[in-house]
């Protein structure tokens, strides 16, 4: 949980940057994320790109809402980079419908469908509930259909990808260095990063695996000049992610000015600003591959 103060050091940062780069147009966004890669004619498959949309014929909306994010959970759980939110122009889409029997036989149906809105995917899942529980989404109960779920998609999958002869899956990822990070700062940097890339269900592995990648971060802080050192100090950090035999896959770049106290204070959260700014952009090139 974070505390009154955390939160008010975090309104604080956010303010002084919005002072700072108030002063120049077009105001960027602080720490946005810019790619280098090669995206072209990238097809992403349902493991690495997945929206939960709403269950529908639910008790209510609100049960609806709460069944498939509990359902994008249980796959996140499995290697599925599944979320409830808008997800971006190459993701797939599941949906369940559900039926409540008067003899409290629930029978769960579930449609995949990709971008171009072709269905991939129907699968049936029944169980018998005591219908109180389902109507009031006794957390209990639906978690428990979310895991049946989860398990029946991850299988079909897991058939799709080995009928196709190629893995859909997000790649495994091992975080190495954060090399030009005042003080102690590399090593906050890097476990934000390594957090953040968890929470987005990124699997994550000690030693590089040679079907995998290792994501590398540098930073570099700008000299100051005069009157510009009371503004801030400009730094650039570029994350490159690369193949175990050393070939560059990708960059994310970010960029802000930071104040010369945070630089050299205590970088925690400074590293989580960082971090959760940049881990989206890490995550949309995991998503680009295809293990070429």
């Amino acid at each position: 949980m974070i505390t009154s103060a955390r939160r008010f050091c975090c309104l604080v940062f956010a303010v002084a940057l919005l002072a700072v780069l108030g002063q120049c147009q077009p105001v960027p966004r602080p720490f946005a994320v810019a790619h280098k890669g090669d995206f072209s004619a990238i097809q992403i498959g349902p493991r690495a790109g997945m929206v939960v949309l709403p269950v529908i014929g639910a008790a209510d909306a609100d049960l609806g809402v709460r069944l498939a994010a509990a359902t994008a959970r249980a796959l996140r759980r499995r290697e599925v980079t599944a979320s409830t939110n808008h997800g971006h122009r190459g993701s797939h889409r599941l949906q369940g419908s559900a039926v409540l029997e008067p003899d409290g036989r629930l029978r769960l149906t579930w449609h995949l469908r990709t971008p171009g809105d072709v269905e991939t995917m129907t699968l049936t899942q029944e169980d018998t509930v005591a219908p109180a529980a389902w109507r009031q989404g006794e957390a209990a109960l639906l978690a428990r259909l979310a895991d049946r779920a989860a398990d029946a998609i991850d299988l079909h999958l897991r058939r799709q990808e080995r009928g196709e002869g190629r893995r859909i899956a997000l790649a495994p990822l091992t975080m190495g260095p954060v090399d030009g990070v005042p003080g102690q700062g590399g090593g906050q940097l890097a476990r934000a990063m390594r957090i953040a890339l968890a929470k987005a269900g990124v699997p994550l592995l000690q030693e590089p695996a040679n079907d995998g990648f290792i994501l590398l971060g540098s930073m570099r802080v700008a000299p100051s000049a005069g009157a510009d050192a009371a503004a801030g100090r400009q730094i650039e950090i570029v994350w490159q992610l690369i193949r175990p035999d050393g070939r560059e896959f990708g960059q994310v770049n970010q960029a802000n000015k930071v104040s010369a106290a945070q630089l050299a204070g205590d970088w925690r959260v400074l590293a989580q600003a960082i971090a959760q700014a940049g881990a989206p952009g890490v995550l949309d090139l995991l998503r680009r591959d295809r293990g070429g």
